[in-house]
């Protein structure tokens, strides 16, 4: 396409969340118009990528028109974002979007047609923890016992409830789960659409199914954790989240349920600590390194999250390819993590670009290789150090 923008590297935000750059409507001048932190955290990921010879941009899901081809784009110098209504495209995808619908779906589709666009994760890991049910089923040694409920009448949800109640009666650990179940969106994120039931109440859960014709939910057991994790001899309802790049662990934190609730995400009042290596449960470390084995996939970057039942066994929630990179504007602690998760991730592709130029230049040039060339060139701002030492 003529005055097409190349780009060694385009982060795609989901449509729904992020505003495209193609907007006509001049009040708007940051993709996130009503999260100041998101703009922060995008425009620091930009910089950092600029900082290390990256040519980079910001576009949506809603801009997809080819595969890494989008119809408009963001750019931001220092915290100045710039809208440009006109194409770009690259190889190199930072994807932050999930599809809700068909046509989420088909943009996804479009976005990654061609073989030579590449996601930063591997596409069989999204799969797998997009969908719970497939996150289950791929990893029922750790996973919660889970079933589908299929839309119909209430004679499904008996099915799916006694397909559940024979999971749990053949788990280890029977004794770890209570009499309520959770009903949760199946693609689902952020602790939105999950609903706590009793076993018995088919005909709620049925009306519940009802309302929301256009979701898919599955059912799960209601653990016993509220107080499986102490964390400063403070005992409530945790989860237990571990950042995984390049198959080694990044960073974890715990996300605490706020009082009277059971969702431990920040969206719905839980509050968030960093922990340190000697912090997390020796069964989570366990777990985690057994998952991260199996899923033998060590060029991606994903969360996994536990809860620690009150008989202290490790259960893996979900999984997670496109974590959170903004911070609590109020927290250093948080804004320093994010930052360095941030730093980490554009190491990544530096290693990546570089061993495609060097091997374009390989092929261009088949002389004899020297000793300076065996190695692709790292800037110095990306040396970082472990946060485990």
């Amino acid at each position: 396409m003529p005055n097409t923008a190349k780009f060694d590297v385009i982060i795609v935000y989901n449509g729904s969340i992020a505003t495209s750059a193609s907007t006509t409507d001049e009040l708007i001048t940051t993709p996130f118009p009503s999260r100041p932190s998101y703009n922060l955290a995008y425009s620091y990921f930009l910089k950092m990528l600029a900082v290390n010879h990256l040519k980079s941009a910001f576009s949506t899901s809603e801009d997809i028109i080819g595969s890494g081809i989008f119809q408009s784009y963001w750019t931001c110098q220092g915290k100045i974002w710039t809208k440009h209504a006109h194409t770009c495209q690259t190889s190199q995808i930072f994807d932050k979007f999930s599809p809700t619908d068909q046509k989420g779906k088909k943009l996804r589709t479009l976005l990654f047609a061609s073989p030579t666009i590449n996601a930063f994760n591997q596409p069989e890991i999204f799969e797998i923890f997009f969908d719970k049910q497939k996150t289950f089923n791929t990893l029922p040694s750790y996973a919660i016992p889970t079933v589908t409920v299929a839309p119909g009448d209430q004679g499904n949800i008996t099915r799916s409830l006694a397909q559940l109640s024979a999971l749990i009666l053949a788990h280890p650990h029977a004794l770890d789960f209570s009499d309520s179940l959770i009903l949760k969106d199946r693609f689902g994120a952020g602790g939105l659409n999950i609903y706590k039931f009793k076993f018995a109440d088919r005909s709620n859960i049925f009306k519940m199914i009802t309302d929301h014709p256009k979701l898919s939910f599955i059912l799960q057991p209601l653990v016993k954790f509220d107080h499986g994790f102490s964390y400063h001899g403070l005992k409530k309802s945790a989860d237990i989240r571990l950042i995984y790049l390049n198959g080694e662990l990044e960073t974890a934190y715990i996300r605490m349920a706020k009082t009277g609730d059971f969702r431990c995400n920040q969206h719905q009042g839980g509050s968030l600590s960093y922990l340190k290596l000697g912090e997390i449960p020796a069964n989570v470390l366990t777990s985690s390194r057994a998952i991260t084995k199996k899923l033998n996939k060590k060029s991606t970057l994903f969360t996994l999250d536990f809860i620690v039942s009150n008989s202290n066994h490790a259960y893996f929630l979900e999984g997670n390819t496109g974590p959170g990179l903004t911070w609590d504007t109020a927290d250093e602690i948080d804004k320093y993590e994010a930052k360095k998760l941030i730093k980490s991730i554009v190491k990544v592709f530096v290693e990546r670009l570089a061993k495609i130029r060097l091997s374009k230049s390989k092929s261009r040039r088949p002389t004899r290789r020297t000793a300076a060339s065996k190695t692709p060139f790292l800037p110095r701002s990306l040396e970082i150090l472990s946060p485990w030492t």
